[in-house]
């Protein structure tokens, strides 16, 4: 999924007045002087910086994604000191983001001084978006950009910085399905419709989506910039309720071009998915479950792709739970935050340091696990409840994807 964060800053984007937008070549109004931390006064004056390429970050405390982009912009402002001005935005309070700086243990590991505009309500009206981080970047007091944050790199800032403009791809929260794709449903006639583009300028991927015209009986479904597998798996879990985290030891690879379908990591995953994204579209006339709309996608985009992507079995190494042998076959606790073994298999999984987990418990009892560091160490906290976790082959459900012939 694309590296967006949205929770209470998307809440409180629904009150922004869009009227106030700015786009890409218009310039800033005047502007107020800005409260702000770590810098050499106590307000900034944005509108006096012009001579260098000003990126505002707009981003909160509790979005993983924004604080793991951190040491990249410190970087960076480090070393383009006379090029670069980075300044934070964030709605919260001055109190709050001061303990931030403060106690945060990565922000002080990777000692983060960044200025930060703090209490902002006037600059994310200028900038609406749903989901953070959100990045505007100006040059001379005018819009040049509004991208994801993974577009700040060195060679980007050069490039702003002397030929005094850039193109890089558009992040928008606000457009809609007929803007990007070219027009509305036509009001009669209409049997069925498809369309699959690669990237979307303005688009995020926000999952699958659905709507449905009764006025018209015309009814849409699709998404936009996904990456191939994650669009897969999007469409299979409206067909088969999720049981498992599908980690990549669940993946079968029988396909060539793989490491174009799934992002691997390596450099920003907005600026991997320029070549690699994916974008669906599909019209149809006859009310139909999404479930039903999920196969005929997957069919789509198999068709398209050249793919078979479709559920095997395989035996692999797993991490079996199972009952101590002189534990009472029922357990019985009323302790601890994990409310049975189905979410204790599922948090071992999504903690992505061991083999899957394969649930031969099948027990509601309430836990409490706390270290998740080691197999000694998750054992012994589980000696008590009457379990334990072995390393054993075990046959389970993998997700195929191979190349049609």
């Amino acid at each position: 999924m694309l590296s967006l964060c949205y929770g209470a800053i998307g809440k409180a984007q629904s009150t922004i007045n869009r009227s106030l937008e700015l786009k890409v070549g218009q310039s800033l109004p005047s502007l107020p002087v800005f409260p702000v931390l770590n810098y050499e006064k106590s307000e900034i004056a944005l509108g006096s910086i012009k001579d260098k390429v000003l990126i505002l970050d707009f981003f909160d405390t509790y979005c993983v994604n924004c604080i793991a982009a951190m040491p990249n912009l410190q970087q960076l402002q480090e070393e383009m000191e006379d090029k670069l001005q980075i300044v934070l935005v964030t709605w919260q309070d001055r109190e709050t983001i001061e303990k931030f700086f403060a106690s945060h243990p990565y922000v002080r590991e990777h000692s983060i001084k960044l200025v930060t505009i703090y209490s902002d309500t006037l600059l994310r009206s200028y900038f609406p978006h749903q989901g953070i981080p959100h990045t505007a970047w100006l040059l001379n007091n005018k819009v040049q950009a509004v991208t994801f944050s993974d577009f700040v790199q060195r060679q980007n800032i050069e490039e702003l910085y002397f030929k005094g403009k850039i193109n890089l791809p558009l992040k928008s929260d606000f457009g809609t399905e007929d803007t990007l794709l070219g027009g509305s449903v036509p009001e009669s006639g209409l049997i069925t419709s498809l369309r699959i583009t690669g990237y979307q300028d303005g688009a995020v991927w926000q999952g699958i989506k659905m709507e449905w015209d009764s006025l018209r009986n015309v009814g849409k479904v699709y998404f936009h910039n996904a990456d191939i597998f994650g669009a897969y798996v999007a469409a299979w879990s409206k067909i088969k309720k999720p049981t498992f985290v599908l980690k990549a030891q669940r993946v079968v690879w029988k396909a060539k071009e793989h490491d174009r379908y799934r992002y691997l990591g390596k450099g920003g995953k907005n600026e991997w998915l320029l070549s690699n994204g994916i974008s669906y579209h599909r019209t149809y006339s006859r009310k139909t479950e999404l479930s039903e709309l999920a196969e005929i996608m997957i069919g789509d985009l198999s068709n398209a792709l050249g793919l078979r992507v479709y559920w095997s079995e395989k035996e692999i190494p797993c991490l079996v739970l199972k009952r101590l042998p002189k534990a009472k076959k029922e357990l019985s606790s009323d302790e601890g935050e994990l409310e049975g073994t189905s979410v204790l298999a599922f948090m071992i999984d999504y903690k992505d340091s061991f083999p899957p987990v394969v649930d031969e418990v099948n027990s509601d009892v309430r836990m409490k696990i706390e270290d998740f560091s080691t197999l000694e160490n998750l054992n012994k906290q589980l000696k008590k409840y009457g379990m334990i976790l072995e390393e054993e082959l075990r046959k389970v459900e993998v997700l195929v994807f191979e190349d049609l012939e």
